[in-house]
């Protein structure tokens, strides 16, 4: 008996149901019903979700707002001090993460992430009252701690409710709502910081108080307006979660799983292509957060005054949002996320290299900064939409993407240690080390789409090889399965 037939799958069969779901998979024609449906999911999903990311990023970079209100001073940090207070955040955060979206496979996101959030709250709240170096070290990693759960997790939840398709613009509505708060942000903490003094507290205790609170607040309403999964939310007609869950069905082909599976977290942790995005991003997650932590500084060194160079920080945040939603239109709309990425990486190199142009005017080292924030921006949703659309099954994809996100703050903790008092106010040291590693970035993403595509190519030409050691029952091979088409 040749080994054809005694394949447990007939070849002719696995070919044929190969093509099938491929086209399947690929099409992109949304019926009235379903855009109906997606407008609907989109009113009760993205709102909460911004929020709470809106939240979550003012209660992590309130710091730079507290340094212009002399934390520095009344806490009598010295030298780097305040660059390890930004970096600490960034160990709870990373050791956290993966660990946070293992447990949110089974547990219900309106309990997980809400009660992460009454934690960071309470700590947030907390941290107005430590009295130095080392009280306020131990508060930002708890912060860290219980942040972990929020960015990756809402992630994740994401690719639970869209097609992916529709996962890119849904990511960037969410980042960009957190882009307009860094924008305003500086607004906001101007006007709070400006009760320094009342009840004989300072300026950025009142930061971190206020802060705190309104983030206690929203957590207790969003244990009830996060809406778990469409299987089980009362604010969608039988038919429509039936039509929910189909088409998610649909979209992931043979590749779709949504129980919890031991072996699909094992292949995320031995997946090559996961660790080359977990470099990418963290390459884009310094210059972000860098970026992000900074420039109120480097436009205060460019000789305003405090209030001046608040009011001069929104631009680039503003400038960002735009070209993220802008960015996420066109690469869903065009099915690929690399060459929107490419693009979006040299913007921001062209903005960095102008900042190293030494003797440059103060307008033009101005332009830059707002150069580098268009840019910047869209490459953190465009960079994650890639990763959960090359991740299959919702063990793997959550485990995928939190390795992807953990890895990258590191590089958060890194970014902190960028940019230095000593280097002020040109900072070259700072923008070179962003400008070399974006340089690095363009790179990796060349040769991840490379790797990618030449998959592809492999899946149509011997789709069989991949079906390999199946015994008949493919269902745990996820993206490695020949039907799943990777996206570049």
């Amino acid at each position: 008996m040749s080994s054809n037939s005694r394949n447990p799958i007939d070849n002719s069969e696995k070919i044929d149901e190969f093509t099938n779901n491929s086209t399947n998979v690929l099409k992109n024609v949304e019926s009235a019903e379903e855009k109906r449906l997606l407008q609907k999911i989109d009113l009760r999903i993205i709102p909460i979700v911004t929020i709470l990311y809106i939240i979550g990023f003012l209660d992590r970079v309130n710091i730079g707002n507290a340094k212009l209100a002399h934390l520095e001073l009344d806490l009598s940090l010295t030298g780097d001090e305040y660059n390890w207070v930004l970096g600490i955040f960034f160990l709870g955060y990373v050791l956290f993460e993966v660990p946070s979206n293992i447990a949110l496979i089974k547990i219900k996101p309106s309990i997980w992430i809400s009660t992460f959030m009454v934690g960071w709250g309470i700590i947030m709240t907390g941290m107005a009252f430590v009295k130095n170096f080392s009280e306020l070290m131990a508060a930002r990693l708890l912060l860290g701690v219980f942040q972990s759960g929020l960015f990756p997790g809402v992630v994740f939840y994401l690719t639970k409710w869209y097609k992916k398709s529709e996962r890119t613009y849904r990511i960037s509505l969410f980042f960009s709502g957190a882009t307009i708060a860094g924008a305003f942000n500086g607004l906001f903490a101007y006007a709070i910081t400006n009760l320094n003094g009342k009840f004989n507290l300072h300026g950025w205790q009142w930061l971190f108080i206020l802060d705190g609170v309104i983030t206690v607040i929203i957590a207790f309403f969003s244990y009830f307006l996060i809406s778990d999964y469409a299987e089980t939310t009362s604010w969608l007609t039988e038919d429509e979660r039936k039509l929910a869950v189909d088409r998610l069905r649909y979209d992931g082909g043979h590749a779709h799983t949504t129980h919890f599976d031991k072996h699909q977290i094992l292949r995320a942790f031995k997946d090559s292509k996961i660790y080359i995005f977990m470099i990418l991003y963290f390459c884009l997650i310094v210059t972000l957060y860098s970026f992000s932590f900074f420039v109120p500084t480097i436009v205060n060194d460019l000789g305003f005054n405090v209030v001046i160079s608040q009011l001069l920080s929104i631009p680039p945040f503003i400038l960002g949002c735009i070209s993220c939603l802008v960015i996420a239109k066109l690469s869903d709309h065009f099915g690929v996320r690399s060459p929107y990425l490419i693009f979006c990486l040299l913007i921001s190199i062209f903005g960095y290299a102008i900042l190293i142009v030494p003797n440059a005017s103060t307008a033009v080292k101005y332009t830059a900064i707002c150069i580098v924030g268009l840019g910047a921006f869209p490459t953190v949703p465009t960079t994650l939409a890639w990763v959960t659309n090359n991740l299959a099954g919702d063990s793997k994809r959550a485990v995928g993407t939190a390795m992807v996100i953990s890895w990258g703050n590191i590089g958060g903790g890194i970014s902190a240690q960028i940019y230095r008092s000593s280097d002020a106010p040109t900072y070259k040291i700072g923008h070179s080390i962003t400008l070399s590693l974006l340089v690095v970035a363009v790179i990796i993403t060349i040769f991840q789409r490379y790797l990618l595509k030449r998959i592809n190519k492999y899946k149509l030409e011997n789709p069989e090889l991949f079906l390999k050691g199946s015994n008949g029952d493919a269902s745990h091979l996820g993206d490695s399965h020949p039907s799943f088409i990777y996206s570049l």
